[in-house]
Parts: C-alpha cells; sequence; structure tokens
C-alpha cells in the first residue's frame, strides 16, 4: 500500500501544524509523527538525539550490499513567522492550489514529497537500490543535525536529493556564505559638541561603503547589511557600533579572501574588529545524480539546465563529505522566510513523481 495523491496532501498539511519554529526548533515532536507515519506502512525508522527536544529521523531502504546508497534529506526546522501574516502561520491554509503556512515551501512540500517517494519505492519490489531517508534538525541555523549525522553516519552515501525550494528546477550547486560581525570603537562626547568625540557608527557607515564597493565589484557575489546598533543616549556621540553582513559568494573567490579583504579595510579602522559567526564554502555538483536528474527532468518536460542557488542548505556539508548533491524540490526560493509563505499543491506530487523516477535511474539495471 502507498499513500494516494489525498493522503500525501493529508500529511504534508499535517507536517505543517507542527511549529518547528528555529529557535528552539522542537523537531522532535515532528519526528515522531513522520516515524508514526512510516509505521503505519510497515517502515522502521531511527531517532537520532542531537539536543534536548533536537533530533534527526533516519529511515533505510536496503535491498543489495553491494551498492552504495542514495539519501532523501531534508530539514523539519523553519524560521520565525514575522508580521505580515494574514492568517495564522501554524494552521495551514488551503486556497486556490496552494498551501499557506509557515514552512510550506521552506521546506516541508519537500520533505513531505520525499516522504511520500521513499514509501513508494520501500512498496516497489523490483526497487534494487539502497535508498536512505534523512529528516534533520537545525539546518535554518547551525546545521548541527547534518552535522551529527555525517559524524555517526555508518552508510556509503554516493548521491543525496535535497527537497529544498528550487521550483521543481535542477540545482546542482550552492553559493557560499559567511556571515560577519563587525564592531567599532569610537570616542564618545556631548551631541551638542560633536567636534570633541568620534561616531563609531559613522566609522561603521564608512567602512561598510568601502567593503560594499571592492566585493561588489568580483562577480555573483553579494552584500547584505543585516543588522546594524550602535549609540546610547540621545545627546551623545556613539563610541561603539557594530553590524553583521551577509555575504554569499560564487567559488570564483575563497572564503579566507572575503574576510583577508574585510580585515584590510577594517585595518584603517582603528579598533575595527571581524568575527566571523557563519562560514559556509560554495559548491558544485556534476556526478550521475545531476546527471539522471537532468534526463529525467528533460523526460518530463522541465527545465533542466543547472541552477546555483544563492542561500546554502545542509548541501554545504553533505557534498564536502564526497557526496554527489543535488537540490530540486516543490515551491519557490523567494517564498522563504517571507510572510504568507505558500507552495503550490500540485508542485508535491509533481516532486514525488520525480523523487522515484530520479531513484530508479539512479539504480537502473539493479536487481
Amino acid at each position: 500500500m502507498i499513500p494516494g495523491k489525498d493522503e500525501l496532501e493529508r500529511i504534508f498539511l499535517e507536517m505543517c501544524k507542527y511549529d518547528t519554529t528555529n529557535p528552539p526548533g522542537n523537531e522532535e515532536s515532528l519526528a515522531l509523527y513522520i516515524k508514526e507515519t512510516l509505521e503505519s506502512y510497515g517502515i522502521g525508522s531511527t531517532i537520532q538525539r542531537v539536543d534536548v527536544g533536537r533530533v534527526n529521523l533516519l529511515a533505510k531502504i536496503d535491498r543489495n550490499g553491494r551498492l552504495p546508497f542514495l539519501l532523501f534529506t531534508g530539514h523539519m526546522d523553519v524560521v520565525p513567522a514575522a508580521s505580515g501574516w494574514t492568517s495564522e502561520p501554524f494552521k495551514p491554509v488551503v486556497e486556490n492550489g496552494r498551501v499557506y503556512a509557515r514552512g510550506s515551501a521552506d521546506m516541508k512540500a519537500g520533505l513531505a514529497s520525499l516522504l511520500a517517494a521513499f514509501i513508494d519505492l520501500s512498496s516497489d519490489e523490483r526497487f534494487g537500490g539502497n535508498l536512505a531517508f534523512l529528516a534533520t534538525c537545525d539546518e535554518e541555523v547551525g546545521c548541527s543535525g547534518v552535522k551529527r549525522f555525517l559524524e555517526e553516519n555508518t552508510l556509503e552515501i554516493a548521491g543525496a536529493l535535497i527537497g529544498e525550494p528550487t521550483s521543481m528546477r535542477l540545482a546542482s550547486g550552492e553559493k557560499g556564505a559567511v556571515w560577519s560581525e563587525l564592531s567599532f570603537k569610537g570616542k564618545s562626547a556631548h551631541g551638542s559638541q560633536p567636534e570633541e568625540g568620534i561616531n563609531a557608527v559613522l566609522l561603521l557607515i564608512d567602512a561598510y561603503r568601502k567593503i560594499a564597493d571592492e566585493l561588489g565589484s568580483i562577480e555573483g557575489l553579494t552584500v547584505s547589511l543585516n543588522k546594524i546598533s550602535g549609540g546610547s543616549k540621545e545627546n551623545t556621540v556613539p563610541d561603539s557600533a557594530s553590524c553583521v553582513l551577509d555575504i554569499r559568494f560564487m567559488s570564483n573567490i575563497s572564503l579566507s579572501e572575503v574576510t583577508e579583504i574585510i580585515d584590510k579595510i577594517l585595518s584603517r579602522f582603528e579598533g575595527a574588529d571581524q568575527k566571523v559567526l557563519l562560514a559556509r564554502n560554495p559548491f558544485s555538483s556534476s556526478g550521475i545524480l545531476v546527471d539522471y536528474t537532468r534526463s529525467t527532468l528533460e523526460g518530463m518536460g522541465i527545465k533542466s539546465e543547472p541552477l546555483t542557488m544563492t542561500y546554502f542548505t545542509d548541501g554545504a556539508f553533505i557534498a564536502p563529505a564526497g557526496i554527489d548533491t543535488v537540490i530540486l524540490g516543490p515551491g519557490a526560493a523567494i517564498m522563504a522566510h517571507k510572510a504568507n509563505e505558500y507552495v503550490e499543491l500540485e508542485e508535491i506530487h509533481t516532486a514525488r513523481e520525480l523523487y522515484g523516477k530520479i531513484a530508479r535511474k539512479f539504480f537502473q539495471g539493479c536487481v
């Protein structure tokens, strides 16, 4: 028995009801629901604890000891639901073929589709490959879930299909990322005598412009000033200020080169400092999983030219482990982290079909 279309939609809507906002995550409740769903189809799974309330879930189809595994994977956590929602973020609304809910696109639609395809393949006696389904925690903040899985993994994994939102387009890589916290020191003075002080906020602005100009000249690199703080009183020249830059870059520049450029500019500002909060290298895959995914998409009349995603995923850790990695999923990337996030319901059915076909093609000829 496999889930019908109505059942897949029910499972997806149920997933969207779980508040797995990160922080704190609380993915364990959703993982237990997925575990119960798998059990209802006669499939066992294991829970891997990462922290309090934070777990991964792993299920396996092991058909041939001579073959490696293909990994179906996605994360369970979602970002906070900020202002601007016209409905309850964790009470999914179905309207005009769309599901509105926090995490609908990023990425419970992909997770539900992967789960359904995994169940389909587990009931297919003709499927001769080895398939693992992994639901991770903490992708939206520290990726501690996928890190723990890779640290303790004993499976030989040849390829990974990540169901992040790509509007059903193939992504064979993603940009690198640096979140850099910059701090500046000035000199306080009375606001009526600014010439007696050194305004740390103005130093920050000056430095940011120089950094944005230099890094902005590098092809494919973006700089976003996402947090800023400074000053203590309305009538006091601020003697300290800080900001956080979100920098995304291609493989034409290294992570160390990005931070070195920032350090070089900061050296012109006395007392300025850089602290790297997060660092991810870009990756690009070109193995057989990419080839099989392209041919499967072409066979279904879907564009197959590979993209490079601007966001980062668990793939930033999976690909460097020597695993051919593809990102492909329902939902538009522009919906991620927005108010009134939605996914086209029909896309979860297309994704389910695609995932099954890709897995079969990956192990074609295996009996």
